[in-house]
């Protein structure tokens, strides 16, 4: 994949994929530290053993339409690539927690894409599901719930178009905010 949003969009629909109830994704920037990170967790039905222990070959999914998954290898690779390493801890029926993690200057590092775009079309096409979304940028950060987002609008769906356009301005400018409150301090 080209860019990170697009791991995190996959990792993500994985959790759904497991009949998750909650997903926390967190995006960190740890620009001073020269680390980039994000980390998923669920409440999901959790990966088998069997599968856990293989789960980074491309040969080894749950799916049974194709016998190939290429997410989690690739995302793999990509971490191993930039000095880096993936976690994966999972326990059946109680869920997953999963940790990429690597060098954020890493010349072969993904540029992160439209992380905004991406979380806001997560937030929408899973309205049965809570999701929390933190970004970081070093010592700042901001978040924001699909328990929030829901409790202000009432009765409008977060399909909706309008409510999808809004939400994709207010991550941009949140992340663009504790960038430049980090720049300014």
């Amino acid at each position: 994949m080209k860019e990170l949003s697009m791991h995190i969009l996959d990792i993500a629909q994985n959790s759904v994929r497991a009949k998750s109830s909650n997903i926390t994704i967190i995006v960190k920037e740890l620009v001073k530290d020269n680390v980039f990170e994000f980390s998923i967790q669920d409440d999901g039905e959790g990966i088998p053993e069997v599968i856990l222990k293989d789960i980074r070959s491309p040969f080894t999914t749950s799916r049974t339409m194709r016998r190939v998954g290429l997410g989690i290898p690739l995302l793999n690779d990509t971490c191993n690539m930039c000095n880096g390493e993936l976690y994966i801890k999972s326990i059946v029926n109680q869920g997953t927690y999963i940790l990429a993690k690597m060098d954020y200057n890493h010349i072969d590092r993904p540029p992160l894409g439209d992380l905004e775009s991406t979380i806001a079309t997560f937030f929408s096409s899973n309205d049965n599901v809570n999701i929390e979304y933190e970004h970081c940028y070093n010592d700042e950060s901001f978040s924001i719930s699909t328990k929030e987002l829901k409790d202000v609008l009432g009765d409008v769906p977060l399909t909706n178009l309008d409510v999808i356009k809004w939400l994709v301005e207010f991550l941009r400018e949140n992340i663009e905010e504790i960038k430049s409150d980090e720049e300014k301090a």
